[in-house]
Order: structure tokens, then C-alpha cells, then sequence
């Protein structure tokens, strides 16, 4: 499955990875379309998270398709119940999720930008400089 994420003025599509995730992708697709703001990570390197919570597992399940090194385009599922930020989010650049005093999280890496992943990319990197932009997550409707 697919789906499309503007952030700003760009647009691109990405893959979900349901086999490697599968009930994580299944509740992000019941969650669509998805209507935030990006928020630049503050430890985690080139990547922005949603400004909202989104639940997409409940808090005892297992981490599915836990990533570590991220690149440009990797999108990941934060289940973070501890911390109160149960988020999704993009790479946009080398990244791994880290918590203060650089201890690494645990993510689920839920799909990946395959289609215009360069105008993303520019968009993207502004974010740490410009603040949030309007990011908005839709399926990509067959055929």
C-alpha cells in the first residue's frame, strides 16, 4: 500500500512495509488522512515527528520492525508511553532516534519515500531553521 505526504509544498509517496509491520501499518491506515504539523527532532538528527499523538498500538504490544540508523525517506512509528509521545515521523537525513543524553528508542520503521523523495528532502531540511510546516499523511487510492 501506499500513501502521500505533503509537507509544505512538496508532495511524495512512500511504501508501506505491511509484512515487515503489519499491525502497525494496519492502524496508521485506519488513522488516515492524518493532519499535523512536523516538528523538528531535537536529538535525533535529519528528521521531524508529527506535533500530535497518534495510538496506533496499544501500549503492552512489541515493537515491530524496530529500526536503527535511518536515511532520507524512512518512516517510523514512536511508541513512546513513557514519555507521553506516541508519534510518527521522517527522516530526511541520517538519523536515529535518540532521548536525551543520546540513549537510543526504539522505532518502528513503517515505510519508506520512494516518489519525489528530493522535494521532501529540501522542504524538510528547512525545518529546523523556518519551525513546523503543515504536513499532511492520505492513502493513495488503487489504480
Amino acid at each position: 500500500m501506499k500513501i502521500e505526504i505533503q509537507v509544505g509544498g512538496a508532495v511524495g509517496r512512500a511504501t508501506l512495509l505491511k509484512e515487515a509491520a503489519p499491525r502497525t501499518v494496519e492502524a496508521l491506515i485506519r488513522q488516515l488522512p492524518i493532519v499535523d504539523r512536523t516538528i523538528q527532532t531535537r536529538w535525533s538528527g535529519d528528521a521531524w515527528r508529527t506535533e500530535g499523538n497518534y495510538e496506533l498500538l496499544n501500549s503492552t504490544a512489541a515493537i515491530e520492525n524496530v529500526a536503527d540508523r535511518l536515511k532520507a525517506g524512512d518512516l517510523i512509528y514512536y511508541p513512546g508511553y513513557a514519555s507521553g509521545l506516541l508519534k510518527i515521523g521522517m527522516a530526511y537525513g541520517s538519523a536515529k532516534w535518540l532521548a536525551p543524553f543520546m540513549v537510543p528508542i526504539d522505532v518502528s520503521l513503517i515505510g519508506h519515500v520512494e516518489e519525489n523523495l528530493d522535494a521532501l528532502v529540501a522542504v524538510c531540511s528547512r525545518i529546523i531553521f523556518d519551525g513546523p510546516l503543515p504536513v499532511r499523511i492520505t492513502a493513495v487510492s488503487a489504480g
